[in-house]
């Protein structure tokens, strides 16, 4: 059971993971007609009082690449020199989030005063409730484009195919606030010159904004943020592994390529660097705003050899989301019910006993659920 308590309540963990996914053709920025002109305004770099160096585009601050960063986060990064999440609560019970409304199901147990929904989801040190979700609200922005939907959708299901991550499609849902707790947790995949994410449940509406006509894996990248991962290349021991070719990556790029300060309170997959992460810069990109000369790599590893961008999930990429995420299925009730197929954090399958063991210990000693008529519908659609 020891695997088990950290389902939503381990400390938001990071695994450090990369964001460049364009074909060498595709990476160039261009006009984009379906982003609006508002959009295109002049990046600057700032040297927070940390050291941590922020891009500001438009009214947006972007850390290391393709990180969005919110108010708090920006007031994090720029006093820590990273994303500081809540301060520990050793042993701290907590129930988990309603998969519609991401509120505290016992919150909403004591508005409602039905006791009944006092279950216990799980115990452990240091709950998430911030950054962690049950289920990954999304919807499409109504101008989305047909050739990002169809990314965002593919990602989707890549994710929920090999991962017990899941996601909740919100585009028909009509209640978007709730009257006192205001907007629900959700993100929207929007039209954009840039690829970005921010990192966790943020709060509210959260943005993915996609290039358009790009390979799958940059929709797949961007949901990792959202989900909670930072990227690989940036971990604290990269240099370990990692040569940067500072001199042929551009002044306005170089900290992209800047090391995370944080040390702690962060859950690698592996002790090394992982070369097949989705989340991981290629050696070498197409993008001459990037670099001076595309034939040279931007990074190699300490032997001098170089590496292709991943575009799949690698082993350690599932691994990390299996360690932090269960496949809920959505329902109008408190009950936390559990797709036949878990996976868990080795990548292999639960058994019918262990999965039935592990819904009923989410559910306080109820392995089967009230009734199937509380499950909602959700098919992803592009």
């Amino acid at each position: 059971m020891k695997k088990y308590i950290f389902f939503q309540i381990v400390l938001f963990s990071i695994l450090f993971v990369s964001c460049k996914f364009e074909k060498d053709d595709e990476m160039k920025l261009m006009v984009d007609p379906s982003v609006p002109a508002s959009a295109e305004k002049p990046d600057s770099l700032i040297t927070l009082p940390s050291g941590q160096v922020v891009k500001k585009v438009g009214n947006d601050y972007l850390w290391l690449g393709d990180i969005l960063l919110s108010e708090s986060d920006l007031k994090s990064v720029s006093e820590k020199g990273y994303i500081e999440t809540e301060e520990e609560k050793p042993y701290e019970k907590y129930l988990g989030n309603n998969p519609i409304t991401h509120r505290s199901l016992r919150e909403e147990a004591i508005e409602n005063s039905n006791s009944d929904a006092l279950i216990t989801a799980s115990v452990g040190v240091h709950p998430s409730l911030q950054r962690t979700w049950l289920m990954v609200r999304y919807e499409y922005a109504p101008d989305l484009t047909p050739d990002r939907r169809q990314i965002a959708y593919e990602a989707i299901l890549h994710w929920e195919k090999n991962t017990n991550v899941r996601f909740l499609n919100a585009n028909n849902i009509k209640e978007k606030r709730h009257p006192r707790w205001g907007d629900y947790p959700c993100v929207i995949f929007t039209n954009s010159n840039k690829n970005n994410s921010y990192v966790g449940m943020s709060g509210g509406r959260q943005v993915i904004n996609l290039r358009s006509y790009q390979h799958v894996s940059a929709a797949i990248h961007e949901i990792g943020h959202a989900i909670g991962l930072y990227h690989e290349h940036c971990a604290n021991n990269r240099d370990n592994y990692i040569n940067i070719n500072y001199s042929n990556i551009k002044p306005a790029f170089r900290h992209d390529f800047d090391i995370q300060k944080r040390t702690t309170g962060i859950h690698p997959m592996s002790d090394g660097i992982d070369f097949n992460s989705i989340m991981i810069y290629g050696s070498y990109t197409g993008d001459t705003e990037a670099v001076y000369d595309p034939n040279k790599p931007m990074m190699t590893k300490k032997d001098g050899s170089t590496w292709e961008r991943s575009e799949v999930l690698s082993k350690f990429d599932k691994m990390w989301a299996n360690k932090f995420y269960l496949p809920v299925i959505p329902r109008n009730d408190s009950y936390i019910e559990l797709e036949k197929i878990v996976y868990k954090d080795d990548n292999t399958i639960m058994s019918e006993r262990e999965r039935l063991n592990l819904q009923g210990y989410l559910n306080n000693g109820r392995s089967t659920p009230p009734s199937p008529d509380n499950r909602l519908v959700n098919v992803h659609t592009p």
